[in-house]
């Protein structure tokens, strides 16, 4: 009877004990379920970013706070100031593992079937990746995918075998991350992923340097979305946070390429593939995005924006103050609203170096819709060259300026085909020994004119830009005129720049210039041009508007 009892006793204690465990279990996930949003950090939407997720115990609420990180991304360096504890994303491997970003993403089967070296799955340990299937899952939060994205681009700009010409990171302006540790007891209702963080301006600029052209930037009314080399953002606006941007990638590109892989060609039907893109890495480059235009300093020239009709008008009459050029462009655009103004050759007389010393890039953002001009196309450098020859062989006294930049003319077309060659009508890189020597020509004659202007007291340089834009640009049928605007000649342009410069040199003797110091300054100015425009190929594509360049408005990316 007692063993009876005993057993009974010991069955009845285990029953108690399962029930206490059962009843301990669900204490214990209620109350771990106070830590709101712990599900939606977890690995498969954070990837290796969850490693830093944690609960935060709060001791007078009885409860678990969530916390996470995500990254705040923005663009450092080149004068733009940087931010304690920042990561460089420039695409190394170290720069991958210290934001955790993965080495390769996953892509989709439908064009990685039979090329397993671009097949890659995420590693359950690290950012890093190993091969094996899949692809991104539909959890994951869209800036991982952004980040990796924003790294390959980096690492195009900058490769490692000349990193070390760009010099420190400051010197260009590249994109960096710093951790920002977020509770999720202030995450918005309608948000359900932890989102990354930017600004208008920043964003604006690495979207266009992955290759996407805005098709509406609108921040204020909260509508944003860029697409282009299979990369997609759109917005939609979240009440009590702001702006949200959505990132995808449809692979596109890959496709493409995949299909010429199998075929030999592009499968007919599909859309062609787009031009490789890779921007030099500096706020000048960046800026063009928006249309602005920063002159060398040395040639006192005031800024000025040329991303729209209005803006090239209000350009040109700061450019040319006696206001004729600017009466004139309105009068055209009052009869023809759709004339694109050649923006190319002002930008190139104006502007600052934007070439890196030993880079081959030479990719930059088009200003304006229209930028035709002499000073792109070896045709137009060919037919200065011959001009110049022709006027110096039929002028008794010409400055030794003149012939100085006959002489450089010379020389370049002897020693580089690119000088006056085939011209291509893509271009991402050139050879670097060829860009250093036209950089350092532009050096010299920016120098020489600065000189000019500070030891020939009545030289001003825009009064010559002026002078040039009014009597030779604007010249009676010249690139102006609706038929050239589109369909440039360039040898005939410059002849007519020649037969212009008598007056340009009777302008600049009215304001106390002698007329061999003109034309000497004239042709150095020229060929300036002409070295600026070789170093640089713009690349067509919707701009931001000016107001938005800088701007400080947070964006979300969830």
């Amino acid at each position: 009877m007692a063993g009876a009892d005993t057993r009974l006793a010991a069955s009845a204690l285990a029953i108690a004990l399962v029930a206490l465990l059962i009843a301990l279990c669900q204490l214990l996930q209620q109350y771990f379920a106070t830590a709101d949003g712990y599900r939606r950090c977890q690995k498969r939407v954070m990837g290796p970013w969850a490693s830093r997720t944690r609960l935060h115990f709060r001791k007078s609420e009885f409860r678990f706070e969530t916390l996470f990180t995500t990254p705040e991304i923005y663009l450092t360096g080149d004068g733009a100031p940087g931010k304690f504890g920042e990561f460089i994303i420039d695409g190394s491997p170290e720069s991958r593992r210290r934001t955790f970003t993965p080495t390769h993403a996953f892509q989709s089967e439908v064009y990685t079937r039979g090329l397993p070296a671009w097949n890659r799955a995420w590693s359950s340990h690290t950012g890093d990746a190993h091969p094996g299937s899949g692809r991104f899952n539909d959890d994951v939060v869209c800036w991982l995918p952004f980040l990796y994205w924003i790294h390959n681009t980096s690492e195009a700009a900058m490769p490692p075998e000349q990193r070390h010409t760009f010099g420190p990171p400051l010197r260009v302006r590249i994109p960096a991350l710093v951790f920002r540790e977020r509770s999720w007891d202030f995450q918005p209702p309608d948000v359900v992923r932890p989102f990354a963080k930017s600004t208008v301006s920043d964003i604006a600029i690495i979207a266009r340097r992955m290759g996407m052209k805005w098709k509406d930037f609108r921040p204020a009314d909260g509508i944003m979305r860029a697409e282009g080399h299979s990369h997609i953002i759109t917005s939609t606006v979240i009440r009590s946070l702001g702006i949200l941007l959505q990132y995808s990638y449809t692979g596109q590109n890959q496709r493409l390429r995949y299909a010429e892989f199998n075929l030999g060609r592009i499968a007919p039907g599909s859309i062609d593939k787009e031009q490789e893109e890779v921007y030099i890495p500096r706020a000048r480059a960046d800026r063009l995005g928006c249309g602005v235009i920063r002159p060398e300093p040395q040639l006192c020239v005031p800024d000025f924006t040329v991303g729209t009709p209005q803006e090239i008008a209000i350009a040109l009459d700061s450019l040319d103050t006696s206001g004729q050029s600017f009466a004139i462009l309105r009068d055209m655009q009052i009869k023809d609203p759709d004339l694109r103004f050649r923006v190319a050759d002002i930008v190139a007389m104006s502007a600052s170096m934007i070439h890196h010393r030993g880079s081959d890039l030479v990719q930059i953002p088009a200003p304006s819709d229209n930028v035709n001009g002499f000073t792109t196309s070896p045709v137009g450098r060919r037919a200065f060259r011959s001009c110049l020859e022709s006027y110096v062989k039929n002028h008794a006294h010409v400055g030794l300026k003149t012939k100085e930049v006959l002489q450089t003319c010379r020389e370049l077309k002897n020693r580089y085909t690119e000088w006056e060659g085939q011209g291509q009508s893509w271009i991402v890189r050139q050879r670097p020994i060829y860009l250093d020597t036209l950089d350092s020509q532009v050096e010299s004659l920016t120098t020489y004119l600065g000189n000019l202007a500070r030891d020939k007291a009545p030289f001003l340089y825009i009064n010559l830009l002026g002078a040039h834009i009014r009597f030779a640009v604007f010249r009676s049928d010249g690139e102006t005129s609706p038929m050239k605007a589109e369909a440039p000649n360039y040898k005939e342009d410059m002849k007519g720049y020649f037969d212009q410069l008598p007056e340009i040199v009777r302008h600049m003797e009215t304001t106390g210039v002698k007329s061999l110091d003109a034309i000497d300054a004239w042709a150095a100015m020229m060929l300036r041009a002409c070295c600026w425009g070789a170093c640089h190929f713009f690349v067509p594509g919707e701009r931001v508007p000016m107001a938005y360049y800088g701007s400080q408005l947070p964006v979300y990316i969830g």
